[in-house]
């Protein structure tokens, strides 16, 4: 098929597969489709290790009329899919295991499959065959941005958008939803605003500019980033873009982003951390770093301000939000919010007072 013409519609229904790993860290990309998809509708969530129920409300607490479903041919007849989409990611982007027993049963119903893994379906000669033969597709996200070359040429100074970028103290620690929030409240108030997705979830939730940064040759990164920016404010001049960021500027394993805030030429920057995280997400004997020195940081390297501060709820409860809420207020003197209880509110103050010059 013809990957760069794939673009998907809400017409779409998908069942995304996250076997064993809806449940933790590792099922990031049916998290963030369950939470916010505009490219694909999302008929249900398949994890066989759980029990039936709310996709959503498994996540955040809140029903969306989202199966969790725990059985694929149940899934199957009760949802109607037309589109399988892998959910989960792994150590080095290969196919967990036992997923590809999943993607032929997928193949085996017509069922058109997407991947984000660095792992390419399309390139399995197994998988390219019962596609044929079945008259469905497979599509590579990451393969899609593989090829992807232009140069930085500093023409994002003429756009005059308010940018700000999201950092982490680790990956997969909430960077993306809380970009998604932020522009879903800065448009529930009238101002226009886009996300510049960095990751393939954000490619699969139907955002319309961005890149896939870690399936790019290094030397067009930042220039891919440009680019996005360049084509967002082409296509939708909006008055702010929420960069989505990678990894973490000192995560020793997955790429951190520094040219997410170089060649983004941001006017701030949002840090979401975990409090309670024991360690760098998968790897045990690596410690969470210290919050400071990553603003630290991003300070110098942008010579722009921390603007707020982002919590991921897990492992805490009401009163250890609390205590941290007040432990980071003090810490960094910028607003602080446990996004997905609290909403956003209190960071999209700050963006409109910076964006009139206010503050």
């Amino acid at each position: 098929m013809d990957h760069e013409r794939f673009t998907g519609t809400p017409e779409m229904r998908a069942l995304v597969y996250a076997d064993r790993l809806y449940g933790c860290a590792d099922g990031k990309t049916a998290h963030g489709l369950v939470r916010f998809s505009k490219k694909f509708d999302i008929v249900c969530v398949v994890d066989t290790t759980l029990p039936i129920g709310d996709a959503a409300e498994f996540l955040d607490g809140k029903k969306k009329g989202i199966p969790l479903v725990n059985n694929l041919d149940d899934a199957f007849s009760s949802t109607h899919p037309d589109t399988f989409i892998i959910g989960a990611v792994s150590e080095g982007g290969v196919l967990p295991e036992g997923y590809d027993k999943a993607v032929d049963w997928a193949l085996s119903k017509g069922l058109n499959v997407v991947s984000g893994l660095h792992q390419f379906l399309s390139d399995d000669p197994r998988f390219m065959k019962q596609a044929a033969e079945h008259q469905c597709t497979i599509t590579d996200v990451r393969k899609i941005f593989r090829d992807h070359k232009r140069f930085y040429t500093g023409e994002i100074t003429k756009v005059p958008s308010f940018r700000i970028a999201l950092i982490g103290t680790d990956s997969a620690i909430g960077k993306r939803t809380l970009a998604v929030l932020l522009v879903e409240e800065l448009q529930k108030r009238g101002r226009t605003a886009d996300m510049i997705f960095t990751g393939q979830t954000g490619w699969l939730q139907g955002w319309p500019h961005g890149i896939v940064l870690d399936a790019m040759i290094n030397d067009f990164v930042s220039g891919g980033i440009e680019g996005a920016i360049l084509d967002s404010w082409k296509d939708l001049h909006p008055e702010f873009m929420i960069i989505e960021g990678q990894g973490s500027l000192v995560h020793p394993f997955f790429p951190g982003g520094f040219e997410i805030l170089a060649a983004g030429q941001i006017q701030g920057f949002i840090l979401v951390d975990a409090p309670k995280r024991p360690h760098l997400d998968g790897f045990p004997d690596y410690p969470m770093p210290d919050p400071k020195r990553v603003v630290k940081i991003a300070e110098m390297l942008t010579e722009k301000k921390l603007i707020g501060v982002g919590i991921n709820h897990e492992h805490m409860n009401r009163s250890d939000i609390t205590r941290s809420k007040t432990i980071y207020q003090k810490m960094f003197k910028v607003p602080v919010s446990e996004p997905l209880s609290e909403g956003v509110g209190v960071l999209v103050d700050v963006l409109e007072a910076m964006s009139h010059g206010k503050k």
